[in-house]
């Protein structure tokens, strides 16, 4: 399914009409000094030391590059959609952070400066289309031995429900939800059989229980459950070992 198809140009259309709430609800986890902490304790642990250059994939308003990059690391981001980019260059900005941000597709993204060390994604697989093939091309922009970390989490077990005021039931129609097949995922381990399928190795999901207490403490985004997150980090195989 290409960036061109009606399901991807609806979710696009959502998530570029949807960047002013989303970014203000982000920058708000962002300042709050525990949510901060937290965020960076988790990719200061998903990636490793050697890891200098990073590709965030659906960097959004760039939550995961903001941070990352503050640890010192070199970061592309990558997002389909122009409203989320136009906010994540000034949260850069802001901040004085040196990040890149492209727009393109997350499921064949073009880049500059691969290959990178790690690739990172956050909330980005069960809203994607083509997960196989995005896994795929993910592991081609990746050194060998390049680590992966994505936080997802199945947000949506039990069945998509939205009502029909809801911007999203638009964008989240049968069609979509048809085509996302992570979108309704009932566990974590839904996003782990589809890396290791991909030619990952080493794949391993950590709960996000800080994450999870604090939601539980400061709530969640309107309309939204409070959903135990997941860290799951791989390795793209050395090239004279086989995936």
């Amino acid at each position: 399914m290409s960036s061109h198809s009606p399901v991807q140009e609806r979710i696009t259309w959502y998530w570029d009409q949807h960047a002013p709430a989303y970014q203000q609800f982000q920058e708000q986890r962002l300042a709050h000094p525990d949510y901060n902490a937290a965020w960076t304790r988790v990719w200061r642990n998903a990636l490793p030391d050697a890891a200098e250059t990073v590709l965030d994939v659906g960097t959004g308003t760039g939550h995961a590059a903001l941070t990352i990059a503050a640890l010192g690391r070199r970061v592309t981001g990558i997002d389909i959609a122009p409203a989320m980019l136009d906010f994540a260059r000034d949260n850069a900005q802001r901040r004085g952070l040196d990040i890149t941000f492209v727009q393109g597709d997350a499921v064949k993204p073009e880049v500059p400066g691969a290959p990178f060390d790690a690739l990172v994604s956050r909330y980005l697989l069960w809203t994607l289309p083509d997960v196989d093939t995005a896994l795929s091309n993910w592991r081609r922009l990746l050194r060998p031995g390049g680590r992966l970390a994505i936080v997802d989490a199945p947000w949506h077990a039990g069945g998509m429900r939205h009502s029909d005021t809801d911007p999203r039931a638009r964008a989240y129609d049968d069609e979509a939800r048809r085509a996302l097949v992570l979108a309704e995922a009932e566990t974590i381990t839904a996003w782990q059989d589809r890396i290791t399928a991909a030619g990952f190795v080493d794949v391993e999901a950590t709960p996000l229980t800080d994450l999870y207490e604090l939601d539980g403490v400061h709530g969640v985004a309107t309309d939204h459950r409070r959903t135990l997150q997941h860290l799951i980090t791989a390795r793209n195989p050395d090239k004279n070992r086989n995936a």
